[in-house]
């Protein structure tokens, strides 16, 4: 196994690095995006985005999140570091079939917006890389421009 590495371009957030920073930086954020109530909802908005999206057992706190999405399993994962106001890192439990980490840099722009990376770490062996890896090129910036999306000032 050899570990890939996957960058984003750089996002423009229209929220500043401190609020963004203060989001990512406690998982507990995402329930209301994933947990059992919200599922639904987010499924409707996200349309034929994400036809196939099946997240069952969420759970999250400040520092912790699993959940099962069939026929993957279950992915968990934590924070592994906090730099404020500029980074957070995200690796993956040992129980998790696929071994990461996820690197979310920010950097200012004025008081109001600020350029964010996202970066990829991922153990694939070589048949592994040759089917997703073209995929994760393309979905770590799906990650990005979804993070870039988020209303963070209103959550």
């Amino acid at each position: 196994m050899a570990t890939q590495k996957y960058v984003s371009d750089v996002k423009t957030v229209n929220w500043s690095n401190q609020i963004v920073f203060d989001k990512l930086s406690n998982l507990e954020f995402l329930n209301i995006m994933f947990g059992p109530d919200n599922m639904e909802r987010v499924k409707q908005q996200m349309g034929d985005k994400a036809p196939d999206m099946n997240i069952q057992n969420f759970v999250a706190d400040r520092d912790t999140c699993s959940f099962d999405m069939p026929p993957i399993g279950n992915i968990a994962f934590r924070i592994e570091e906090r730099e404020e106001p500029k980074t957070v890192k995200i690796v993956s439990n040992e129980s998790t079939q696929f071994q990461f980490k996820l690197w979310v840099q920010l950097l200012p722009v004025n008081d109001t917006q600020c350029k964010m990376r996202v970066t990829l770490h991922i153990e694939l062996n070589m048949m592994m890389k040759m089917m997703i890896g073209k995929k994760l090129d393309k979905g770590i910036n799906q990650i990005a421009d979804g993070i870039a999306q988020i209303p963070f000032g209103m959550i």
